[in-house]
């Protein structure tokens, strides 16, 4: 467990990031700054376990505050139904559970749940990365490969809460017949997604296919200039500006934060920048490609901004 703490007194909101492997859990001040956070390890061994261990970061969070009723808000791996609540996810005992509905039913208070890449790209669009622009695309590179987008400082979530997915689209054909790609099964059950080649994980499998080594994400990106690396990381680029060509065509953004482990390999946003501009249409406008503003702590962020509602973000209203 780890924690850092700063004077509580003006605590608005909290966000629980939720993983696989950890609960970070994080209270936030008027400005949406972090007050105190802490982290734990995700029990996997039960939906009832993961529901206590919830609850027991929620009633911290509110003792911090000194708040009974703080709202709370929960950023997931995997989609959340907007009309259900119903979550979808392979890596959480969550999986098809009404995670929020449940934890308020112990907890009481306000809390909500939303997938953890929609609420990174909430938390760039409003006072992070994408702050002065008016559609914003949060685009995660992490273990997976998934997204978010904000119109005007709000989440679009859609009829199924689908908007961001990228990591389900198809791989590029003509990449793939050139460079002998393996056409991989996806977590989802489809074949050729594009996060089983340009996501953390995938990005080893790529290196399989084109060095013989199947070296991780870690390795490529603290080497970008090895030679096998420097060959693997060019593929990649290809791949990933089908992908963000792709994000253009059919969402348009303005700008496109990177977050995930990806996002730190070095001068990332300019790799990605030339390589849209090789495959973009003509004549076209391309998005600024970014850093995040709050980096691995956005998605907390998010979930916090998240809870409180539109109506009540008065520090970060949307934009007219």
């Amino acid at each position: 467990m780890s924690a850092s703490t700063r004077n509580p007194t003006t605590a608005v909101a909290a966000g629980i990031d939720l993983g696989g492997t950890k609960i970070e859990s994080t209270l936030f001040d008027s400005d949406f700054l972090p007050l105190t956070s802490r982290r734990q390890p995700t029990p996997g061994n039960s939906y009832s376990t993961l529901l206590k261990a919830l609850e027991t970061e929620v009633q911290w969070l509110r003792h911090e505050a000194t708040q009974k009723d703080l709202p709370i808000g929960i950023g997931i791996p995997g989609l959340v139904d907007p009309q259900t609540g119903i979550s979808v996810s392979a890596n959480l005992t969550a999986n098809g559970q009404t995670l929020a509905q449940d934890l308020m039913a112990r907890a009481g208070g306000t809390i909500v749940s939303a997938n953890d890449c929609k609420c990174f790209a909430l938390s760039e669009a409003c006072g992070g990365a994408g702050e002065n622009h008016s559609r914003v695309f949060g685009l995660i590179l992490g273990t997976g490969l998934g997204g978010g987008l904000c119109q005007d400082g709000q989440l679009v979530l859609g009829y199924n809460g689908l908007p961001g997915e990228v990591g389900h689209y198809g791989l590029p054909a003509h990449i793939v017949i050139e460079h002998d790609l393996p056409l991989l099964k996806c977590g989802c059950g489809r074949i050729g997604c594009t996060e089983t080649l340009i996501s953390g994980t995938g990005i080893a499998q790529l290196s399989l296919a084109l060095t013989g080594n199947e070296r991780s994400a870690v390795d490529i990106a603290s080497a970008p200039d090895e030679p096998d690396n420097s060959k693997v990381l060019e593929v990649w680029s290809k791949l990933a500006a089908e992908m963000l060509h792709t994000i253009q065509l059919h969402i348009d953004p303005d700008c496109i934060v990177l977050g995930g482990g990806l996002s730190n390999i070095v001068e990332l946003e300019t790799r990605l920048t030339n390589a849209l501009n090789e495959v973009a249409l003509p004549s076209v406008r391309r998005p600024e490609i970014l850093k995040p503003a709050f980096g691995d702590s956005s998605g907390g962020r998010g979930a916090a901004l998240l809870s409180l509602g539109t109506e009540e973000r008065t520090d970060h209203e949307p934009r007219k």
